[in-house]
């Protein structure tokens, strides 16, 4: 197991290097981990997602969207419980001159950080950051398809970032997925 987030840290690194060299300095997005527990009011301004393509960016066609850094794409398929994700890989998939994230292959599973940014995008394009315990009732109500649910992105996609054991500490409603 270790060997394999070994793999997929230098697969990360290797991949931001390469996104740091052909986008150029990174735009003022924040790195750090803020507490669950201080952010349940914050709201901060929308920063588009690297895993969100824009028209203007494709030109038209589409391209695939690549996250920053050690972040990727995910799509939950339960409801996050004790500090644990079951969730899907997703591949970005091109249809004429729009895409998608799609979920691949297995259920996995991740575990939360003690520490985690939690961000939730409603339809006006605002992050909205929240404690953890309510991005994981958002997670699933969208997943039920309940009423109480509010506003669920059409993909049901989470932008995330590990940190050095390998356990979430941010994750990031996709809207546009």
């Amino acid at each position: 197991m270790s060997s394999r987030r070994t793999a997929l840290a230098a697969v990360a690194a290797a991949t931001a290097v390469l996104a740091l060299a052909a986008c150029g300095p990174d735009n003022g997005s924040e790195t750090g981990a803020a507490p669950a527990q201080s952010s349940a009011a914050q709201s901060s301004a929308a920063q588009p997602s690297a895993a969100q393509p824009s028209a203007a960016a494709t030109g038209g066609a589409c391209a695939t969207p690549k996250p920053n850094g050690n972040h990727r794409v995910i799509h939950p398929v339960k409801q996050p419980r004790q500090d644990t994700i079951t969730y899907q890989e997703t591949g970005y998939v091109c249809a004429g001159a729009t895409g998608t994230w799609q979920p691949t292959g297995a259920q996995k599973s991740l575990m939360f950080a003690p520490e985690v940014k939690a961000q939730l995008q409603p339809a006006a394009g605002q992050y909205k950051t929240v404690v953890v315990g309510e991005l994981w009732n958002h997670i699933g109500a969208c997943l039920e398809h309940s009423p109480d649910a509010g506003v669920c992105s059409t993909g049901l996609n989470y932008e995330i970032a590990l940190d050095g054991e390998g356990r979430i500490n941010e994750i990031r409603e996709v809207f546009a997925s």
